[in-house]
């Protein structure tokens, strides 16, 4: 085996040049309509609205609320996709798009309409139906022709779940989506507390900032909530709430378990000190006493987000994680008669009540409390977060308050429009979600109908799935139980985002070992315990050791991957630990088994869906080789500049690789592959109004080309960028000029590029590879880009880029060294060489 090296850290190869996208939107034009007959259909429509207004005016009268506030409108635009939903969000006259959602052959956008302001579309129907253009059409054509029709707005308007709306009685929990206009968060929520105690309506304490909006929940019916949202004019949007999963909890006696964790403890080398890397359990709380854990958790770093709940775990499933995230499967360590290396600590942070199993229904709030906890106490600490902790029933990809909630953790934003000068960013370790085991004996077709769940849909965190390279089974033992999953393939209790829409990034990212199942002629059965793993149980008493599993112990794994490499490399951003996990991760033969010989997008769409960019392998996350050199770039950008009153896109870095030309010809034919990663956390905004435009979810948007191996460097500029095309074609047409590489990268630019981290590998000879001389990084559209009131043009971020090259090691070469001798390597402090056990 190859003696592993650190990575390659690369500065100073870094080109800022003035940018232009090649990208552009072209959107179809709506059908004409009869002028007449539709503009004044749409003004009798309008009369109806203002019928409603003055009747709404004249209830909040007699309750004493505020009558001049403004109403709710639901506009329908059809045909469906077509429409830009900015287009009616009009600062002039104060309307302001509330969320929009697809229907079925339609678009329903719904805003706010200020009072008195109902004449902005009023006049604007007039003008198309009295006023003709220059060209012969009527004034306003676009926006009228694209509106079917108009009316009030109520409770099923501002539902923004993709569920039905309640139609019961029963009083129920809410999460209502206010906006803040000009209010601060607080007191956006403090004038909403107040209000609704007019309705009887319970708000519970605490809320979630979001740029232009607050989260809170309430318990209310929906008759309450139909009179509260009509009369207060504050409410956006309407969403559930979903209940928590519920945590699932050996041949040996515990006497006998108990000998062996001995031994282990024994062993136990703790090379740990208060500035090690930290993982940090968001859970169930953590037991107290058990040998295996005492020495990395001490008593000061166990926490609860609420201060008046017990720290310690009474479930047992925060304990089961702290002794995977430490040790891994015990199989392993406790099987061996060496010394066992402990180089990262733990914390833990109670995330429940001491009794009732229902977390409070702001998840994202309790999430942001729980950070707060930490890192008030210890705020200098390197850390990562660990949390399996997810909420039931299907998702579409679309984001929740929880996981909007950890995108703006993650990103270091207070989550209101105010321009941040110091952001903590976070990396957050989060499981996918399981398959009931209920529903195992359906494998694989379950795992493609039962989706990711919330919050793992997160785009900044690092979403783990399961498989599993277990499947040994004591036919003498259990002679009627059969494997339910292959070696290699995804565990039975994965979720997958077959189902989720499209536009939502791929999850999970990766996934690890979580397990198999197997079945015989009653169904499925969750083990036996070969097809499980060892970790550390609650109760002493009872037993030192249980078995556990599935998309939690997977996660925890990653975790203690993550953990191992903060370790390694101090100076590395949680944006960079990220990309190394993925940049790590290989299929297995199990999983390339679903791509045909010539795999269509779809094939590849569904490997990445199901199991990410694969199974990860921590040798090739920490280090490099002389055959798989790999190259660390961590690199700012501004994306926006602002020209007049409009963003524009700003610059694109050129990134010069250092390749060993000589020995690359040298190699000629042979066959190499060239793996990318680029990494950064976006600032989200999840208020439903569409995700398009302006209301685009993510921050900033980056992608990433390689120049092709026939391009010269100018044509490879050209190609990215529309500036220096223009410059060369010196006012002629514009040629165009796709990537002579695309069908040599495995994922292609259009399934790579979803969410916030994006990888790939292209496969080719080594003749070609050194003259691929260059790599661009570029911004694409963002919330930041197009809303101006959120005061982000020439704001820098951040991003990390690994470049890798792999050959097989049975042929003759170091490619290591002579990249190393090109590039400038900056003066870091000495770091800690762990050794990682194989399994």
């Amino acid at each position: 085996m190859a003696e592993p090296k650190d990575h390659l850290n690369v500065v100073g190869a870094t080109e800022a040049r003035n940018f232009k996208s090649m990208l552009s939107v072209v959107r179809d034009k709506f059908p004409p309509r009869d002028r007449i007959t539709h503009g004044q259909r749409l003004l009798a429509d309008l009369r109806q609205v203002r019928i409603r207004a003055d009747d709404i005016a004249a209830r909040r009268a007699a309750l004493g609320i505020e009558p001049r506030l403004g109403l709710t409108i639901a506009i329908r635009i059809a045909p469906r996709g077509l429409f830009d939903f900015k287009n009616i969000e009009w600062k002039r006259d104060g309307i302001e798009v509330l969320n929009a959602r697809p229907g079925d052959g339609f678009d329903l956008v719904v805003v706010h309409v200020p009072e008195g302001r109902l004449a902005a579309f009023e006049g604007r129907i007039q003008d198309y139906l009295d006023k003709t253009t220059r060209k012969g059409g009527p004034k306003n054509a676009t926006l009228v022709n694209a509106i079917e029709s108009f009316r009030s707005g109520a409770f099923d308007e501002l539902w923004t779940e993709a569920a039905d709306p309640p139609q019961d009685t029963q009083a129920r929990w809410f999460q209502l989506w206010l906006r803040t206009g000009t209010r601060t968060p607080a007191i956006t929520k403090q004038e909403f507390v107040e209000a609704a105690q007019g309705f009887e309506i319970e708000v519970e304490e605490g809320y979630v900032p979001f740029p232009g909006r607050i989260v809170v929940a309430v318990h209310a019916t929906r008759q309450q909530l139909e009179q509260a949202v009509e009369l207060l004019d504050m409410v956006a949007e309407i969403r559930g709430t979903q209940p928590h999963a519920e945590f699932f909890s050996a041949d040996l006696t515990p006497i006998e378990q108990a000998q062996w964790v001995r031994n282990l403890e024994q062993r136990t080398e703790d090379h740990s000190h208060p500035d090690s890397a930290y993982v940090t359990l968001l859970d169930t709380g953590v037991a107290q006493g058990h040998p295996l854990i005492t020495k990395s958790l001490h008593v000061a770093d166990m926490f609860a987000a609420n201060a008046a709940w017990p720290v310690t775990d009474n479930d047992g499933h925060g304990t089961q994680m702290a002794g995977l995230i430490l040790y891994g499967n015990l199989v392993h360590p406790l099987a061996s008669s060496d010394a066992f290396e402990l180089h990262h600590r733990l914390e833990s942070v109670q995330l429940y009540p001491p009794t009732g199993h229902t977390l409070p229904h702001l998840y994202g709030w309790v999430t942001d409390s729980a950070t707060q906890v930490v890192e008030a106490a210890n705020p200098g600490r390197r850390r990562s977060y660990a949390m399996m902790t997810t909420a039931t029933g299907a998702t579409t990809g679309s984001p929740s308050e929880w996981s909007a909630t950890i995108d703006r953790l993650s990103f270091g934003s207070a989550g209101t429009l105010k321009r941040e000068e110091e952001q903590v960013k976070r990396l957050f370790i989060l499981s996918a979600g399981n398959v009931s085991p209920k529903l195992w004996a359906s494998y694989p077709t379950i795992n493609t109908t039962t989706t990711i769940e919330s919050p793992a849909q997160a785009w900044n965190a690092l979403t783990v799935g399961a498989h599993t390279e277990m499947t040994e089974i004591d036919a003498g033992k259990w002679p009627s139980l059969k494997c339910i999953a292959a070696e290699g393939a995804l565990s039975p209790s994965s979720s997958t985002s077959m189902l989720w829409s499209r536009g939502w990034p791929f999850k999970p990212d990766v996934v690890a070992e979580g397990g198999n199942g197997s079945t015989d002629k009653f169904g499925a059965v969750v083990g036996p315990g070969s097809l499980r793993l060892l970790t550390t149980y609650h109760d002493m008493t009872v037993s030192p050791l249980v078995e556990t599993g599935d998309t939690s112990a997977a996660a925890a794994e990653v975790a203690r991957l993550c953990a191992h490499l903060t370790t390694r490399y101090p100076d590395y951003w949680p944006e960079t630990i990220r990309a190394l996990v993925i940049h790590g991760a290989r299929y297995t033969p199990a999983m390339l088994q679903s791509l045909a010989k010539n795999p269509s997008g779809n094939d590849k769409e569904g490997l990445v869906r199901r199991v990410g960019y694969g199974a990860i392998r921590a040798d090739n996350a920490l280090n490099s080789t002389t055959h798989r050199p790999t190259l660390i770039l961590q690199e700012k950008i501004v994306p926006y500049r602002k020209e007049g009153s409009d963003g524009r896109l700003n610059k694109v870095n050129m990134h010069r690789l250092p390749w060993p030309a000589d020995e690359l010809l040298a190699l000629g034919g042979a066959e190499l592959q060239m793996r990318v990663t680029l990494s950064y956390f976006i600032d989200p905004n999840p208020s439903q109004r569409g995700w398009q435009s302006k209301f685009r979810y993510q921050s900033h948007g980056l992608r990433f080309s390689v120049k092709a191996a026939t391009e010269t460097d100018e044509e490879f500029g050209q190609r990215i960028n529309k500036i220096e095309r223009e410059e060369a074609a010196d006012g002629d047409e514009l040629e165009s000029m796709p990537d002579p590489d695309s069908g040599k990268w495995l994922l292609g630019s259009r399934i790579r590029s979803r969410g916030s981290v994006h990888s790939d590998v292209w496969n080719g000879t080594a003749a070609e590879l050194a003259n691929k001389s260059h790599l661009a990084v570029f911004p694409v559209g963002g919330w930041w880009k197009d809303w101006s009131q959120a005061e982000r043009h020439g704001v820098e971020v951040r991003y990390c880029l690994i470049v890798s090259l792999e050959v097989s090691e049975e042929i003759a070469v170091d490619l290591y060294t002579p990249i190393q001798t090109q590039i400038v390597v900056p003066a870091t402090p000495a770091v800690v060489d762990i050794s990682i056990p194989t399994s």
